[in-house]
């Protein structure tokens, strides 16, 4: 991002009135377009999605950065910029969602009891996988990874909730807090187990996500929680504790390879559909 447009972004915020978000969000708007789109932004969007639903591809760190400059202003005046949030969320398609899941971090930091019940409502009307994500990480995580004695629980939660997208924002955040906190490791994979057969494939990729950045964490909980689901032969669950594996970084392999004997009884359990999920498993331990 150059200066230009971080001077640009500074200026809009200063001027920010919240009677006249609008105003803010237009300009916010011509502000991103200056920066050169990619197709992949695009893409993550379903078709169908995209008819309703405004989609410009502009790169991910660009939209960080306006966010960030948002951010330094917006955390000290949370109640006039919520408004502003919620617009862009509703009104000005991916950009506008990726831009305000940025600044509503520092606004979550700075008066989480505010600021939580917004990201939850917001959570609730995803049109994918990557407004989803973004605002896990980026307006929810902050606060959960600061003090997770006080937000696990309410993260624990989201993990049950009938909307697949709070689901899949829940079991995310909880998914890499092991990354800095090693020692919440099983108790993050307790927390997502309950959504292990999930009917969701998004969802269900949330898990898998969950299991391997747990082994970032503290591996040893991984073997441990994998060995007592030696008992699933469900399609859903046998799909995410494969792709677990056979998305498990190389490196970290070599810890796992004593889980083989619990994905070869498998491979005799399951059903022909499942028999190529757990032999593709297989065949990345007997290779580590």
């Amino acid at each position: 991002m150059t200066v230009e447009l971080k001077e640009e972004a500074r200026r809009i915020v200063t001027a920010h009135d919240p009677h006249a978000a609008d105003d803010t969000a237009s300009a916010l708007q011509r502000l991103w377009l200056q920066v050169p789109a990619t197709e992949g932004g695009a893409r993550l969007v379903k078709a169908e999605i995209r008819a309703k639903f405004e989609v410009i591809g502009v790169p991910v760190p660009a939209l960080s950065e306006i966010g960030k400059e948002i951010g330094k202003v917006a955390h000290k005046r949370v109640g006039d910029f919520l408004p502003l949030a919620r617009l862009l969320w509703d009104d000005y398609g991916r950009e506008g969602r990726l831009l305000a899941s940025t600044f509503l971090g520092p606004m979550e930091l700075a008066a989480p009891d505010q600021v939580m019940p917004t990201i939850e409502e917001l959570a609730r009307t995803c049109a994918s996988w990557e407004d989803c994500d973004q605002l896990a990480m980026r307006a929810l995580e902050p606060i959960v990874r600061k003090k997770p004695e006080d937000y696990l629980a309410t993260m624990e939660d989201w993990v049950g909730d009938r909307n697949k997208w709070v689901r899949r924002a829940g079991i995310t955040v909880i998914a890499r807090l092991p990354m800095k906190r090693p020692e919440y490791t099983a108790m993050c994979l307790d927390m997502v187990e309950p959504a292990l057969g999930d009917e969701d494939q998004d969802v269900r990729r949330a898990v898998s996500f969950a299991i391997r950045m747990g082994a970032r964490g503290e591996p040893g909980p991984i073997v441990d929680f994998i060995k007592n689901q030696a008992h699933r032969t469900d399609a859903a669950s046998i799909w995410v504790l494969c792709d677990a594996m056979r998305s498990m970084t190389r490196k970290s392999l070599p810890l796992f390879k004593e889980l083989l004997p619990v994905y070869e009884n498998w491979l005799k359990a399951v059903d022909p559909k499942s028999r190529r999920s757990v032999a593709s498993a297989i065949d990345v331990l007997r290779s580590a």
